[in-house]
């Protein structure tokens, strides 16, 4: 019995040791993931910047197009002035003449801060760029570092299942059936010490003559109360 307990608890060590690597290889993936969400944020902000500016640059060349037009119309009235005999046709005319020359000149109040608008969305989008440029290369180091350790963990993985296999090859097929569904119930530990009198595993306090069985070493005897397989850590007995 003592053979197959030693086995036991060599087991749990793998078993623990498995139940930690599998659980990190669940949250390197997740890392990555928010990683390259972050990346697609960043990037995403970056855009929107690339288009704002794309915006103002067509709003202006609208305005700009708008003058032009506007100056052109301007040029046109006027020569007609110099045609027109009847006081209210060239009082109409002028008219129309101040009224294009306001509309030139809220247009060119426009283009004046839609190019200070373009310089400053220029301004931050260059340095936008440069920022995502730092943060895409930060991000991809610390991709490549985990991507790294998920491979190298899964390597021990492998190792340590091949350990495991070889020490529950050795145990008896009836108790390593008893243990492994104990510890897939459990999900920490099948086998639990005996300490102050309480099982180490759910800290309830044992029945005096479950302690001495269990000391005794006469069976494998689970906890009444959690039902993990109790055992006598040899280095704690005094007797």
């Amino acid at each position: 019995m003592l053979e197959q307990l030693e086995l036991l608890l060599e087991l749990q060590k793998k078993d623990i040791d498995l139940a930690d690597m599998l659980r990190q290889g669940e949250l390197l993936p997740v890392r990555i993931d928010e990683l390259e969400s972050e990346r697609e944020r960043v990037r995403a902000a970056h855009q929107v910047k690339e288009l704002a500016l794309a915006e103002a640059r067509k709003e202006r060349q609208h305005e700009e197009s708008e003058l032009e037009d506007a100056t052109v119309r301007i040029n046109d009235l006027k020569a007609k002035q110099l045609l027109i005999k009847t006081n209210a046709e060239y009082a109409a005319l002028t008219h129309e003449i101040a009224f294009a020359q306001q509309s030139i000149s809220d247009l060119e109040d426009g283009i004046l801060k839609l190019l200070e608008e373009t310089e400053e969305l220029a301004a931050d989008l260059e340095q936008a760029g440069t920022d995502l440029a730092e943060v895409e290369r930060g991000i991809d180091e610390n991709v490549s570092e985990l991507r790294a350790r998920l491979d190298e963990l899964n390597d021990k993985v492998v190792v340590k299942e091949d350990e495991r296999q070889r020490i529950a090859m050795r145990v008896d097929a009836p108790l390593l059936r008893r243990y492994e569904g104990i510890f897939r119930s459990k999900g920490d530990c099948a086998l639990a010490c005996v300490e102050n009198g309480a099982c180490s595993g759910c800290y309830m306090s044992l029945p005096a003559q479950t302690i001495i069985e269990v000391k005794r070493t006469t069976g494998f005897k689970e906890c009444d109360s959690c039902g993990r397989i109790l055992y006598w850590r040899r280095e704690t007995d005094g007797g």
